[in-house]
């Protein structure tokens, strides 16, 4: 397996504008496009890679730069933002591009990527004389595109201060977790194991009262207006109900955060291995490119 290589930045220090640093997004998936568009319309110099270049071509309609490879898109960036599907993709991106990052700069690393890679990007960022910022965000395709994600953000405080005109473009609400990674990948994980629980039990709701000869339906019904009702539970119980599973959020990238709970909590852990199981089993149903809400594959017959 590759690793992020420390090798110090050779390129010179950036001279950022407080208010305009040169922003390079590194993976134009779901997320990372609608993030980098945000970006692009807050008027910010921006510099898109992706892999997949198809990803990145109708970005060359916009005021930003195609780069050809990681190593280009970060070489004159303040802040290089990453937004890859998960550890092993980081890896491989950054092991080109940080050693052409310069010293200064700010790596700002959005993906979920969970504890233990977390603490090795952190590491290999400090040996090449970048400042890692641990900022996952909670939200799906919408908020991206509307600019209302959450925000994560651990680290040193006058660092989180220079990217208030990144995260403002991207974020309604930046929830401040500590001065250090991996806090802010720990309140993630725990985030997204409690949207894993929330979605899978709606679904086994729906598919009890149709089990026990009630209209699916009468649980949201029921459940509206009262103490445990949520607008997710209402948003995805009715997609269920819908069958609309068109993906805002991965069925496949959920399965990855439970597993990264799992392997970052040391005790064992009954709630997380029946959700890791319940999701695996709707990702062999053929719901692994589907929208979370086809979990509700995982109950059927």
């Amino acid at each position: 397996m590759t690793t992020v290589t420390s090798t110090a930045a050779s390129t010179p220090s950036p001279n950022p504008s407080p208010d305009r640093p040169r922003v390079a997004v590194l993976g134009l998936g779901t997320m990372g496009a609608a993030m980098a568009r945000r970006l692009i319309g807050a008027d910010l110099p921006v510099t898109v890679w992706n892999r997949s270049i198809g990803r990145a071509e109708p970005f060359r309609d916009t005021p930003a730069r195609v780069a050809d490879d990681p190593e280009d898109a970060v070489a004159d960036a303040d802040v290089v933002l990453t937004m890859l599907f998960d550890g092993a993709a980081v890896r491989a991106v950054m092991d080109l591009a940080l050693p052409r990052m310069a010293r200064g700069s700010v790596w700002m690393q959005s993906s979920t990527v969970g504890v233990a890679a977390t603490d090795q990007f952190a590491d290999a960022a400090d040996a090449a004389g970048v400042t890692y910022v641990d900022a996952p965000v909670l939200g799906t395709k919408g908020p991206a595109e509307q600019g209302t994600l959450t925000a994560l953000v651990a680290g040193p405080p006058a660092t989180v201060e220079r990217l208030a005109p990144v995260l403002d473009a991207m974020a309604a609400k930046t929830v401040r977790v500590g001065g250090a990674a991996p806090l802010a990948s720990g309140l993630k994980l725990a985030m997204n194991a409690w949207i894993a629980t929330l979605t899978a039990g709606i679904a086994q709701s729906l598919t009890l009262a149709r089990t026990l000869g009630v209209e699916p339906g009468l649980v949201l019904e029921a459940l509206a207006g009262s103490g445990p009702d949520s607008p997710y539970a209402q948003l995805k119980g009715t997609a269920m109900l819908g069958g609309d599973f068109d993906p805002q959020f991965e069925l496949a990238g959920l399965l990855k955060d439970v597993r990264l709970v799992r392997q970052a909590v040391p005790q064992p852990n009954a709630l997380l291995a029946a959700l890791e199981q319940t999701y695996a089993s709707a990702a062999d149903r053929g719901a692994a490119d589907l929208d979370i809400a086809a979990v509700i594959r995982a109950f059927d017959q």
